[in-house]
């Protein structure tokens, strides 16, 4: 049986079919997306950890068929394959040891008040909105406004680096759109690549208190990273940082305005949201699945995957595996231990993730400290990405505001 994914019903909703996968065909070959298919939580953290079987390096070599079909490729991957995320070991290892000198837990701690203040000022906002839409008014413009003050970029520019930001999923979160929509994002890459290139420029000439300053001045063992690397980073870091936190806290408040008792719950206990941010995590992966590249032939599960085919690892479909998990469908924001891939596993962890543990946990607890109640206030439109899962739009009432 063949599993499309790209189905626009599958893209609304995948777990059925992650889970007659995970069942029926766990190491499944996809002709709709001319990859392999993995959805046991087993398969996807060896898939994610193993880098001497599969590789994450798919933008230093593009295929020459691909770049035939899509000529904008060759242009587009002179960025990413600067991006951490995109190097193996030991490229990546230099990287990742650089660039994690801006996310260290005494950085990322620094933020809190910064942070506080913002989910106030949105909160204060949001109650005078007459239709509220928690992505539109609130779940996007926290995160990206986060990120983007941490990489110094002045506050009145940050409505513009957004949109730039946000058209990036077209090529890294498996959207499906017209030759416009990938004109756009081509577009949008390269002008944010560019408003990058600019602003390390302007840091090596006169250094600030932001990530781009520090990334200039780390260095290990003698190394530093270039400002093509940290431009490309810092694009990295701005897509990462707003998409995903804010796929997860719209999944997050998705799920809870879903499932009343979880939601009473946390606001009877409200020091367990860190607890109800990593269910929501499992529940609802802001990043539902990853790519890598098989560097030799792979024998799994009775399936032979050749070397230089693509291999989709789904973390989502990997968080729900009973297997692992007691009752996986049933959302428990009690739920400990919580061994998810929500933020992958091994050396290409998320940087960001105390970040956005950060973030996503001051902004439920003062939604609920500030709002007696919340319901939903019509129908939600979730987003096109297969690598990606978060709502475009979703629609709230608020009673009760403190």
């Amino acid at each position: 049986m063949n599993v499309d994914l790209t189905h626009s019903s599958n893209r609304a909703d995948p777990f059925p079919a992650f889970r007659w996968l995970r069942e029926n065909d766990p190491v499944h070959w996809s002709e709709r997306l001319r990859m392999w298919v993995l959805t046991r939580f087993d398969d996807v953290s060896e898939a994610v950890v193993d880098a001497t079987r599969f590789s994450v390096d798919r933008f230093r070599n593009v295929d020459p068929a691909l770049t035939a079909r899509r000529p904008d490729m060759q242009e587009v991957a002179a960025i990413l394959k600067h991006w951490a995320v995109y190097r193996d070991p030991p490229d990546h290892t230099r990287l990742r040891s650089l660039l994690a000198r801006a996310f260290t837990v005494r950085e990322v701690e620094k933020m809190r008040l910064r942070i506080q203040g913002m989910v106030a000022d949105l909160l204060d906002r949001l109650h005078e909105v007459e239709h509220p839409d928690f992505i539109r008014d609130f779940a996007f413009p926290l995160p990206a406004a986060v990120i983007a003050t941490l990489l110094g970029a002045p506050p009145h520019e940050i409505g513009t680096i957004k949109v730039w930001s946000d058209q990036v999923a077209q090529y890294v979160g498996g959207a499906l759109g017209s030759g416009a929509a990938i004109e756009e994002a081509r577009q949008g890459l390269l002008r944010l690549h560019e408003y990058f290139r600019e602003l390390v420029t302007s840091r090596r000439k006169v250094r600030r208190d932001d990530l781009v300053s520090l990334m200039l001045e780390a260095e290990e063992s003698g190394q530093m990273l270039s400002e093509e690397e940290v431009a490309a980073n810092c694009v990295l870091l701005m897509f990462a940082g707003h998409e995903t936190t804010t796929n997860l806290l719209g999944n997050g408040l998705y799920h809870l305005l879903r499932n009343p008792a979880q939601l009473a719950l946390l606001r009877q206990q409200p020091d367990s949201v860190a607890d109800a941010v990593e269910e929501i995590l499992r529940y609802d992966a802001p990043v539902s699945g990853t790519i890598r590249i098989a560097v030799r032939d792979i024998e799994l599960r009775g399936r032979h995957i050749e070397a230089g085919q693509m291999v989709a690892a789904f973390v989502a479909a990997a968080n729900r595996d009973p297997r692992q998990f007691h009752d996986p469908e049933e959302l428990d924001v009690r739920r400990h231990p919580n061994r998810h891939l929500a933020f992958g596993y091994g050396t290409h962890f998320c940087l960001g993730a105390a970040l956005a543990r950060l973030e996503t946990g001051i902004a439920f607890r003062a939604l609920l400290e500030r709002y007696e109640s919340l319901e939903a206030a019509g129908e939600p439109e979730r987003g096109t990405h297969i690598f990606f899962s978060g709502f475009k739009s979703l629609p709230i009432r608020l009673h009760g505001s403190a």
